[in-house]
């Protein structure tokens, strides 16, 4: 193996196992996986093109038995250890999403289960599973299947054309491939940035460009040694700083991944030149070529401990844990390389050696897993359902200081049942919205999904709820105000589109900015369009997703707001949810019993983005600030449960159970600060 790319490989294991143990740190290491898919085409590609050059075909059984040997046994084996650690330390309530993965990534397809569940709204603040890390290498299998019969096609292609050699075929081949991925990869990262980060299609050009270089370049180059020395270096430096400077906000792959691209086409380029100056003798330092050989043993087995023990520890990791982590990394990476990566990649009892025999252990094993890991989601499928029936029950009867009901304005209210009750329970927290996804405008979406609650009459508000997806998690509690009569609805709401006259903030994802304008305009349209059936518009926001600074995102409310108070409308604009950090159900699923500080947050750490949406409405005419921190927020912190109720589904957004407990008093808040709104004697 060439010494460059066994340092470019512990080069990339190491980045992204720091990005992982240390991601404040390390905050672009996520692109040591970039480096590992250049060096997989270049590998991959001299390989078969060799073959081609003594056989004049490629022979595909054998080409993906010999990736079978060397890839499953360790990916299975981890897979296998790693189930069982789900059912031993992780709580029912993450069982469905772990094995469901853990079947993913068994069958190599978890980057699509990750891609599905990356443009899933419920998804998108979703505890990561044990096996998470598993996309890479789906990616991976799914060039690997892929990658052969393209040679093969275009061989043919050499075949049909007499003049055309075997070799320029396939880098024409490969090349139009290669730059179809890249277009594509720069189209969907700027549409779809989730959905690019995991998609194939979108990946496979970081492969081609290692794989045209094999082909076409890489016996051409011959770099002066000065010229390779620096060259080296540089590729080097280059990923070195992309790891640091890369951060959860550049998008990716994009025109992000060019850098760590070239810089590894740059490294194997420059080979291992000789000189004082070199890198050389780094390279090939045995440490280096020994985290090289273990690389992939250790991209296994780095990432499920970081899931699992802070389950076993029931807490947070700290400094220790994390260094235990990154030694018992690469103490198991080299027993698995030891013990079964290498007998049985390079052993040749038992046939292993023919694909046949090698087909049959591969689906033996990987039955076992999915076997497993079958009996474990079903057992969270039924866990679920049960929490879902008892969610059902209990807000079709709410009990006597239900939720936000136990909460001190609403008066002395005690009931020593609800000590120990917990809805939505932990399998049901994540599901928890209150459904009717009709009412909802999707990123890419510019129409308005609006819907309608309740009969209206004239002794009875009509209101319309405006705003993105924290107003959408106070739906359920207006329903359930239709439901009794005390007002009728219609609905305006959009994910990461709050009610303002700003682009969101440089959280949004690109749809969002592409459509939020134009939303916002077909918004305003129907206000003034039906200005005299509206009595209210109740809007909020995630504050996280404002641009700007907090008087330019009040100024920029206040200017979207004064053109429905112009129409007459009054404005209730409700301050913004506390922001956990990370979702409370998680921790809670550590204990059997709490209090008001259990998994709780500092009240004075809940509110890091200030109150843009209440300096809005102050300088609003017609518009009311609608402050109930109170109803989910003691003197000190935020309980994560109240009144029985399981407060939030994810790290910001309230479960469907807790806001419906609110909804009377907030209506009563609404009602007692907004003048002139219809009334009955209900």
């Amino acid at each position: 193996m060439r010494p460059e790319i066994q340092a470019l490989r512990a080069v990339a294991v190491l980045a992204v196992v720091g990005f992982h143990l240390w991601p404040g740190r390390l905050s672009g290491g996520y692109i040591g996986v970039d480096v590992f898919f250049v060096i997989s085409g270049f590998l991959i590609t001299s390989h078969l093109m060799r073959e081609v050059e003594r056989k004049d075909r490629v022979d595909l059984a054998q080409f993906w038995a010999r990736r079978a040997r060397r890839l499953l046994p360790a990916a299975y084996l981890v897979l296998f250890v790693t189930t069982i650690g789900v059912l031993l330390w992780l709580p029912p309530a993450q069982w469905t999403q772990n094995f469901r993965e853990i079947i993913g990534s068994t069958l190599y397809v978890e980057n699509w289960v990750l891609a599905i569940d990356s443009v899933d709204y419920l998804a998108a603040d979703g505890v990561p599973s044990a096996v998470q890390h598993y996309w890479t290498l789906s990616v991976e299998e799914q060039f690997y299947l892929v990658w052969p019969l393209l040679i093969i096609a275009a061989l043919a292609l050499a075949r049909r054309f007499g003049g055309l050699s075997r070799k320029r075929a396939v880098v024409i081949v490969l090349s139009v491939v290669t730059l179809a991925s890249f277009l594509y990869s720069l189209w969907l990262t700027a549409q779809h940035p989730q959905l690019a980060y995991f998609a194939t299609p979108a990946r496979a050009w970081q492969f081609g460009a290692g794989a045209v270089f094999a082909v076409a370049l890489v016996d051409r180059i011959r770099l002066p040694r000065r010229t390779a020395i620096a060259a080296s270096w540089i590729g080097f430096g280059v990923i070195a700083v992309c790891s640091f400077v890369y951060d959860e906000g550049t998008p990716f792959p994009g025109t992000a991944a060019i850098a760590p691209v070239l810089a590894t086409l740059l490294v194997i380029a420059a080979g291992t030149p000789a000189g004082r100056l070199s890198p050389t003798p780094l390279v090939a330092w045995r440490p280096v070529q020994t985290t090289g050989d273990l690389s992939y043993s250790m991209y296994l087995w780095h990432w499920p401990p970081i899931i699992l023990l802070p389950e076993i520890l029931d807490g947070e990791m700290g400094l220790w844990p994390r260094v235990g982590i990154l030694v018992a990394t690469f103490v198991l990476a080299w027993l698995t390389m030891r013990f079964v990566e290498n007998p049985i990649r390079f052993g040749t009892r038992f046939g292993m050696r023919r694909p046949v025999v090698t087909a049959i252990g591969s689906l033996t094993a990987a039955a076992v897993v999915v076997g497993v890991a079958a009996f474990g989601l079903q057992a969270g499928r039924a866990q679920e359902q049960r929490a879902e029936e008892l969610t059902a029950r209990v807000n079709a009867d709410m009990p006597e200081c239900f939720g936000a009901a136990s909460m001190p304005p609403a008066g002395e209210c005690e009931n020593p049942e609800l000590a120990t009750m917990r809805v939505p329970a932990g399998p049901d927290v994540g599901r928890d919205w209150g459904g009717r996804s009709e009412c909802w405008g999707k990123n890419e979406q510019v129409e308005l999904k609006s819907c309608e609650f309740g009969e209206r009459s004239a002794d009875r508000p009509h209101v319309v709820l405006l705003g993105d997806s924290h107003a959408r998690a106070m739906l359920p509690g207006f329903v359930r105000l239709a439901e009794i009569g005390e007002l009728s609805l219609t609905t305006h709401l959009k994910g990461g589109c709050a009610w303002s006259t700003d682009l969101p903030g440089r959280t949004a994802v690109p749809e969002v900015l592409d459509t939020c304008p134009a939303w916002r305009e077909n918004v305003e349209e129907w206000l003034e369009q039906n200005r005299d059936d509206i009595d209210l518009i109740v809007t909020t926001g995630y504050a996280r997703n404002l641009a700007g600074s907090r008087t330019q995102q009040a100024k920029a409310l206040s200017e979207a707001w004064t053109r429905g108070t112009k129409l007459g409308i009054p404005v209730a604009a409700l301050v913004d949810n506390p922001d956990n950090g990370t979702p409370p159900a998680k921790c809670l699923d550590r204990v059997d019993s709490w209090d008001e500080t259990t998994c709780s947050v500092p009240r004075e750490d809940a509110f890091p983005y200030g109150d843009p949406f209440g300096d809005a409405a102050r300088m609003t005419d017609g518009a009311h600030r609608i402050d109930m921190t109170d109803f989910y927020c003691l003197e000190d912190v935020c309980p994560a449960m109240i009144g029985g109720v399981n407060v939030y589904r994810d790290r910001h957004h309230f479960t469907a159970t807790f806001t419906r407990s609110l909804a009377p008093f907030l209506w009563n808040r609404i009602t007692e600060t907004v003048d002139g709104l219809p009334t009955s004697d209900r």
